[in-house]
């Protein structure tokens, strides 16, 4: 188990950690990209396993509501919705290939070019060691979720089996596909069984796989910014304790505004590659808040409608954990770019740039104006951030444990539908 889980150890040199789950992940199902514009085969064979589990799912949702079977449609249209998301990642993944490849890279030829030590590499082993962690949480909760919804049916039948009642056994697929008849008899169920199955762990990897490229994406983001502030602190400590201006002239001029023009050329490109990743994942993120409102709405609507069904509690509270946790990995990314990069107004301006001569305040000023304004992983309506999950969690819990009514116009529109599914499921008891 310790060689399987070896990512989560502290005592692997530091690039391996780079990127770890994302690659494991995405490489799984073959959407990890590479050097090169070749595609593996396994990518448009999931693809397309997917959009048929899609299609299937989505049909057999629909034709339960038309039969009025709310909760049932609710209890297949949730995996489903899900399952749709994912297969536009995946066009997505696959459209920006070499674009995601050429992020990946140039975060490691700014983190590990010019060679890290001191204090810069215990926070870069800090931070790899926590985007790991974090980023195999939600992994596993999907995972957990995804077998729960695949055991369901076999504990049925084996219940069934226990007790002596084998004339009621009707074996049913994990996630309630509209397949024909035929092949939910001998000899085809197990291979249609085994189909459905696996399409929720293509949902499950491939859901994984983008949300830890997002999150480690904005975790080394958040390094870079932290290492530029050791930087700029590094550059004025020569002059810390100066009371006599001006200190920073003739020599010491020429060598202060190279590495000065240095730094602010590294910040300029830090930026650059943020905006460069916002543009080609805001597509991404804002389809996950889309799908994370539906799914935490039917979860919770579900779970309170399901009543004593034991099974059926324990499946609907790891969807919603899962839910809330890829939700928490949006908004906690997009935290460490915003703080990390507002800091480093606070550090430049804590510096003795006083000392400097008037051509380099001007340097200074405008590192300071730009570092003002925080860099964002900016989708359209709003920006991750803790505000926002925590304006997501608070109303939620006081739903559910005070039965007090979803009002969520004052954080993001992301949990309306999930507010009038839990005020009509709320309404139902």
């Amino acid at each position: 188990m310790a060689k399987l889980f070896w990512f989560l150890r502290r005592d692997q040199p530091l690039e391996l950690y780079f990127y770890v789950v994302p690659k494991l992940c995405l490489g799984i199902m073959g959407y990890w990209p590479g050097p090169n514009d070749k595609r593996r085969w396994s990518a448009y064979i999931n693809f397309v396993v997917l959009a048929v589990g899609v299609a299937t799912e989505l049909h057999a949702g629909f034709m339960s509501a038309r039969c009025n079977q709310i909760s049932l449609a609710l209890e297949i249209l949730c995996p489903a919705f899900t399952s749709a998301v994912t297969l536009l990642k995946m066009f997505l993944m696959l459209r920006y290939r070499q674009h995601l490849y050429y992020m990946v890279a140039q975060q490691r030829e700014l983190l590990f070019g010019s060679g890290i030590a001191g204090e810069a590499y215990e926070i870069m082993r800090k931070n790899v060691l926590m985007a790991t962690r974090f980023n195999f949480w939600p992994v596993s909760a999907g995972f957990s979720t995804c077998s729960l919804y695949i055991l369901k049916p076999l504990l049925l039948a084996l219940l069934l089996y226990v007790q002596g009642r084998i004339d009621e056994m009707v074996w049913i697929l994990p996630f309630n596909n509209t397949v024909p008849s035929v092949l939910l008899r001998s000899p085809y169920l197990l291979p249609t069984f085994v189909l459905s199955a696996y399409t929720g762990y293509i949902t499950i990897f491939m859901f994984g796989g983008c949300d830890a490229y997002y999150f480690e994406f904005c975790v080394h983001t958040g390094t870079l910014f932290k290492s530029l502030q050791q930087d700029v602190q590094a550059l004025f400590q020569p002059y810390e304790g100066e009371l006599y201006l001006p200190r920073i002239d003739g020599v010491h001029a020429a060598h202060f505004e190279r590495a000065l023009v240095l730094l602010i050329e590294r910040q300029n490109r830090i930026i650059e590659l943020t905006h460069f990743f916002c543009q080609r994942y805001r597509t991404i993120t804002l389809l996950h808040f889309v799908s994370a409102s539906l799914v935490i709405a039917f979860g919770i609507f579900n779970l309170l409608t399901v009543g004593g069904s034991g099974l059926g509690t324990l499946l609907y509270v790891s969807y919603t954990v899962a839910a809330l946790s890829q939700l928490l990995i949006y908004c906690y990314g997009g935290t460490l770019v915003a703080e990390s990069s507002m800091e480093l107004a606070v550090v430049m301006s804590t510096c003795p740039w006083q000392l400097c001569q008037p051509r380099l305040r001007r340097y200074v000023h405008l590192f300071i104006l730009r570092s003002q304004r925080a860099v964002t992983i900016a989708v359209p309506f709003f920006s991750p951030s803790l505000v926002t999950f925590a304006a997501v969690c608070a109303p939620l819990a006081n739903c559910i444990l005070y039965s007090f009514p979803l009002d969520c116009w004052h954080s993001f529109q992301i949990l309306q539908t999930s507010g009038s599914f839990i005020a009509l499921a709320k309404s139902f008891q």
